[in-house]
C-alpha cells in the first residue's frame, strides 16, 4: 500500500460500532471489491467494501482469527501485531502500523471478537486500550469495525467495514487515498492467505 496507511483495525464511532443509520453511497470498484461511503458532518467517514471470494467461511474465518500471522497476512500494513489476551471467541491485540517519515507511527490495542451466523460469521473489533499496555506512536483511540461473511454459493460474500481514523489530521488529498486503498488492499490480503486469484484493477 502507498501513501499514507489505514489499516485493517481503524474503524469506530466513540464508544461503540459502525451506526445503524449510516448513509452509504457507491464509491467506486476496484479489483472486484465494491466499495461505499458514508460521509458525516464534522466526523471521518465509515467505508465499507464488499466482495465475493472462492472461499468457504471457515477458511475464512480461520485467516482472520490467526492473530499470531497478523503482520505477515497484513504486511506491509502492519508493523507488529502482539496478542495480549486470548479467549474463545475473543483477543486483544496491540497493533502498530507505519506511517511514513516524518510522521510517527501510529498504534491502538484492539479487542476482537466472533460469532458464528447461518453457515458464515461475524468478526467484530474495537478499541479496548488499558493502563499499562504497550504503546508505540500515536495513539488511535477511535477503534472499532465488522466484518461480515456468509455462504455464497461454493464460495462466501465478505463485507468489511470501517471508520477512517487516520490518527491526526492530514490534507484531504491524503486522507481520500488511504480512505480509497485500505478496503481494497485488505480484500488483496485475504487472498493472498487463502491463495486466491487478485482480480486486475
Amino acid at each position: 500500500m502507498t501513501g499514507f496507511l489505514v489499516v485493517w483495525a481503524l474503524a469506530a464511532a466513540v464508544g461503540g460500532g459502525m451506526p445503524a443509520d449510516a448513509a452509504f453511497s457507491e464509491w467506486f470498484v476496484s479489483r472486484g471489491v465494491r466499495v461505499e461511503i458514508a460521509r458525516a458532518a464534522a466526523s471521518v467517514p465509515w467505508i465499507r467494501g464488499t466482495a465475493e471470494l472462492a472461499a468457504a467461511p471457515d477458511r475464512i474465518l480461520a485467516v482472520v482469527t490467526d492473530f499470531a500471522r497478523y503482520r505477515e497476512t497484513f504486511a506491509p500494513a502492519v508493523k507488529t501485531a502482539r496478542v495480549l489476551e486470548r479467549a474463545e471467541g475473543s483477543a486483544r491485540l496491540h497493533l502498530v502500523w507505519p506511517y511514513p517519515f516524518p510522521l510517527r507511527n501510529r498504534d491502538a490495542v484492539v479487542a476482537y471478537a466472533w460469532e458464528r451466523t447461518d453457515g458464515g460469521f461475524v468478526l467484530t473489533w474495537r478499541d479496548a486500550a488499558r493502563p499499562g499496555d504497550p504503546r508505540e506512536g500515536v495513539r488511535i483511540a477511535r477503534v472499532a469495525g465488522e466484518a461480515r461473511v456468509s455462504p455464497n454459493g461454493g464460495g462466501s460474500r465478505v463485507t468489511y467495514a470501517y471508520l477512517g481514523d487516520l490518527g491526526g489530521k492530514f490534507p484531504r488529498s491524503a486522507e481520500e487515498k488511504a480512505w480509497r486503498a485500505e478496503p481494497v488492499e485488505y480484500f488483496r490480503a485475504l487472498r493472498r492467505a487463502l491463495r486466491l486469484p487478485d482480480p486486475a484493477p
